[in-house]
């Protein structure tokens, strides 16, 4: 539990490290006199970050599966597509269920939820001014 706890607390720290860096690049795109196609520059980097974020916790879970954490309620074995595909239906929140954690994996599942809660309220804040910024325009 504790090498679970310990992996799911550097992954959420490199994942709010990474995301707030790309985030502070989108600001600094709309400080500066935008367009259009800025905003949606801006609205590609959000969705890189959310896909880099889901790619980082589905190699934590991959790796804590080879550090036999746990494992995945899944037939056939879990492939990098799959690891990936439950890391971004995880940290979107959706979690459909059709591949869920065993062991102590679980906890990282949760960590990551979390952390994409969080992440994608800061995105919603990001999106926030760019909407608020078009009607001052």
């Amino acid at each position: 539990m504790i090498a679970a706890l310990i992996l799911a607390i550097a992954l959420f720290l490199a994942s709010v490290g990474m995301h707030l860096s790309i985030l502070g690049a989108g600001h600094r795109v709309l400080d500066a006199p935008g367009s259009f196609s800025a905003k949606l520059g801006v609205a590609l980097l959000v969705l890189a970050s959310h896909l880099l974020v889901a790619t980082l916790f589905a190699g934590g879970f991959w790796l804590g599966a080879e550090l036999d954490l746990g494992g995945f309620d899944k037939t056939p074995a879990m492939r990098a597509m799959d690891y990936f595909y439950f890391s971004l239906i995880n940290v979107t929140t959706l979690g459909l269920g059709d591949i869920y954690p065993t062991e102590h994996l679980r906890v990282i599942a949760g960590v990551e939820a979390l952390t994409g809660f969080a992440l994608i309220s800061c995105s919603a804040q990001l999106f926030w001014t760019m909407m608020k910024e078009g009607e001052n325009a």
